[in-house]
């Protein structure tokens, strides 16, 4: 229930952030109730009073973090449309903002994403993966105004799933662990890359415009879909 004292609110914002700190630093296990109490400065009772358990303070971090990404992605979003970009800036600015959003905050992602891969309760499973699904829906769309300088026979679903593919790869050599990734080192010009690969698959020619986009990357926070939502 939403605080209705100023006293509450503080109180709550500063356990959830303490516990967002503690998934950042250290990863899931380390932010149990006592540490989360610590860091926020509140007795173990005070978390209880608020949260019945551990998994519902975790759950409210997940649930804010995303989000906020959400609301921040649709804010830039709408700011890159009125700045009437060409087509293929616009699409160099977002992957190069999906690549930088995912490495600023990569050791959060990993645990927040592994707390609800690990969730027991299937209904929370799919409300998670909707919630990351909604990122990806909303670049698709924004992407979508310039459909016709695309040449993939179908536009809408050559976007949604070249994103798609952009967050395996993020997932795959960013936050997964070096087994996982089959020895794998992302290159250094990792956003050029893919910037290349997500031209290829739509279509589009890539003219030699890189470094008039570098500066202008979209600033797109981690929500898009990723292999395990």
């Amino acid at each position: 229930m939403e605080p209705k004292q100023q006293r509450s609110r503080q109180t709550l914002t500063r356990l959830l952030d303490a516990a967002e700190a503690l998934l950042d630093e250290n990863g899931l296990d380390a932010a149990t109730v006592p540490a989360i109490a610590e860091r926020a400065g509140v007795s173990v009772g005070v978390v209880y009073r608020r949260f019945r358990n551990k998994d519902e303070l975790l759950r409210a971090v997940y649930e804010r973090f995303f989000q906020r990404a959400l609301q921040s992605n649709r804010t830039a979003m709408l700011s890159s449309a009125t700045l009437d970009l060409p087509f293929r800036k616009l699409a160099r600015a977002v992957v190069q903002g999906i690549v930088r959003g995912q490495r600023m905050r990569r050791n959060l992602l990993v645990a927040l994403r592994r707390y609800a891969e690990t969730h027991r309760d299937p209904a929370f499973r799919r409300e998670a993966a909707d919630l990351n699904r909604e990122g990806a829906v909303a670049l698709t769309h924004l992407l979508l105004r310039f459909r016709d300088e695309i040449h993939h026979p179908d536009p809408e679903k050559a976007i949604h799933f070249a994103l798609l593919t952009i967050g395996a790869v993020l997932y795959a050599v960013l936050q997964e662990d070096g087994d996982a990734t089959h020895g794998l080192t992302p290159p250094e010009n990792l956003e050029h890359e893919l910037t290349r690969m997500f031209f290829t698959y739509l279509g589009i020619s890539d003219e030699d415009d890189d470094e008039d986009a570098a500066s202008e990357a979209i600033a797109i926070q981690p929500s898009g879909e990723h292999p395990n939502a």
